[in-house]
């Protein structure tokens, strides 16, 4: 009993790095003309990601960018409400005056929805009830000044604001070869074409609604 124990031990250590072996072939022995073949088999798994970027942020598959850009429209005593265009601050999205980097990345082989939703009116942060509508910032669509390898660079629509809260009207991104890759900037002003209360309306304060969130969508 024994010796066919250590037997069979043996052969499964004999057999064990055998199994791991890559495959070869021996012709022995060759002869002019012989030949010996082996073989490799290659599988590569590409994930599917959908890439949003809105502002300042990394390039896809790195960290994700948690900073949220600030515009801030200081409008002049001169100019309340007589239509004159207001720019942000030279320092205020990620190509400063109001102008953000807008770029979309989806390999999984549909169209994409771009989409912006609000929830609700900029309200007053010092006086309840005074506020002004979406519709008083207007958004340009322009070309990045230098374009990323592999995207198409030029004006994309701005999904525009709901008129109250909400989900606004979005922007279809075509797939081509089963890939979007678009990008472009955004610019930002206060068309200032109402007089209203003085005060600070919007910003990031809780409940003041001056939060827009963006969504790429697989459609």
């Amino acid at each position: 009993m024994k010796k066919l124990a250590l037997a069979a031990l043996t052969s499964a250590i004999i057999a064990a790095p055998l199994a791991v072996q890559a495959e070869s072939t021996t012709i022995n022995p060759a002869a002019s003309g012989s030949t010996a073949s082996a073989h490799l088999d290659f599988t590569i798994v590409v994930p599917p990601v959908l890439y949003l970027r809105i502002g300042a942020g990394s390039a896809i598959g790195l960290a994700n960018n948690t900073n949220v850009d600030s515009l801030t429209f200081n409008v002049p005593a001169a100019n309340l409400g007589d239509g004159t265009v207001i720019a942000a601050g030279a320092a205020d999205g990620d190509l400063g005056n109001g102008a953000v980097t807008v770029r979309v990345f989806s390999n999984f082989g549909t169209n994409v929805n771009l989409n912006s939703s609000v929830s609700g009116q900029l309200l007053n942060a010092a006086v309840s009830g005074d506020v002004i509508p979406w519709s008083q910032i207007a958004v340009a669509g322009a070309a990045l000044a230098s374009t990323t390898t592999g995207y198409t660079n030029g004006a994309i629509t701005h999904p525009a604001f709901s008129a109250t809260s909400g989900v606004g009207t979005p922007t279809l991104l075509t797939a081509a070869s089963k890939l979007v890759r678009q990008e472009g900037k955004w610019t930002f002003t206060y068309s200032n074409t109402n007089p209203v209360p003085a005060g600070t309306y919007g910003s990031n304060t809780a409940g003041k609604n001056g939060r827009v969130t963006y969504t790429a969508s697989q459609v």
